[in-house]
C-alpha cells in the first residue's frame, strides 16, 4: 500500500502504522485519514492498539513503520509543526497543581508561540467559554474532576489547532457538562477542525460522530461512512450491536 503524501487538505493522514512491544504487535498496518470538519469515532475493545494509535499520532511514541502528518506535517520528521497543530486531551488529566486555570492558559499560550499580549480577550473567551472565568485564580489542585478536564479541553483549543484528538474526553463530567463539550464539539466542526474521538460511550458517538472506526487486535476491522452509519441507526440497530459483530 503506497504511503499517504503530506497533504494540507487532509488534517490528519495515517498511513501504513504499525508498532510492536516485545511480541505483541499493538498497531498493525493501521491507514486512515480524518478531513476538516469530520468527527471521527475510533472505537474498540480494551487493548484494540487505539490508545498506541493515538500516542503516535499525538507524537509521544515513535511508530516502527508508517507515518503520521497532522495538517501536512510529518509527526516524525516535522515534531515540533505538527504538535502546534494538534489540541490533545488525554485520558488521565495531568495539570500542575500549583498553577492557577489562567497560569495554565498564559503557560500553553506561550509555548504554542501565541503573543496574548496583542489578543488579551483570547485566554479570557476560552475561560469564559467553559465556564471556569471564576475559578480562573484558583490552583488546579482545587478544581474538581470536571473542571479539570473543561480546562484541558480550553488548553487544547488554544491556537485553534486544524486536529483535536479527544480520549475519553467525557469521562468525569456531570450532564451540564457533558453537554457543554458536545456542544464545543460541534462548534469546532463548523470551524473545519478535523476531531479524531475515543470513547466507550457508544450512544454518545452515534450522536455526534460523522464517520466510525473499529479497531481490533490492531488492525482497523470495519468502518462506518455518513450515510452508512445514519442507516444503521435507523434500521433501529444500535452503535454497540455493530460494535460487538466486528469485534472478538
Amino acid at each position: 500500500m503506497a504511503t499517504i503524501e503530506p497533504d494540507k487538505s487532509v488534517s490528519l493522514a495515517v498511513s501504513n502504522l504499525r508498532k510492536r512491544f516485545s511480541t505483541n504487535t499493538a498497531v498493525d498496518t493501521v491507514s486512515f485519514e480524518v478531513s476538516p470538519g469530520e468527527v471521527v469515532g475510533l472505537i474498540g475493545p480494551n487493548g484494540a492498539g487505539k490508545s498506541t494509535t493515538m500516542k503516535i499520532i499525538t507524537g509521544q511514541l515513535l511508530s516502527d513503520a508508517g507515518s503520521v502528518c497532522v495538517d501536512g506535517s510529518d509527526v516524525r520528521t516535522e515534531s515540533r509543526k505538527a504538535r502546534l497543530r494538534t489540541g490533545y486531551v488525554p485520558q488521565e488529566i495531568n495539570l500542575y497543581p500549583f498553577l492557577t486555570g489562567r497560569e495554565h492558559m498564559e503557560f500553553v499560550a506561550g509555548v504554542k508561540g501565541l503573543d496574548i499580549k496583542a489578543q488579551p480577550e483570547l485566554i479570557e473567551s476560552e475561560l469564559t467559554r467553559f465556564g471556569l472565568a471564576e475559578a480562573q485564580h484558583r490552583m488546579a489542585r482545587e478544581y474538581s474532576e470536571g473542571m479539570a478536564r473543561k480546562l484541558s479541553i480550553a488548553l487544547a483549543l488554544l491556537g485553534d489547532p486544524a486536529l483535536l484528538v479527544l480520549d475519553e474526553c467525557l469521562t468525569g463530567l456531570d450532564p451540564r457538562a457533558s453537554a457543554e463539550v458536545k456542544a464545543t464539539i460541534a462548534s469546532q466542526r463548523e470551524r473545519g477542525t478535523a476531531v479524531l474521538l475515543v470513547s466507550h460511550m457508544l450512544e454518545v458517538l452515534e450522536r455526534i460522530c460523522t464517520r466510525i472506526l473499529v479497531m481490533d487486535r490492531g488492525q482497523l476491522v470495519a468502518e462506518l461512512v455518513g450515510d452508512e452509519l445514519k442507516t444503521l441507526l435507523a434500521s433501529g440497530a444500535t452503535l454497540e450491536e455493530y460494535f460487538l459483530q466486528h469485534t472478538s
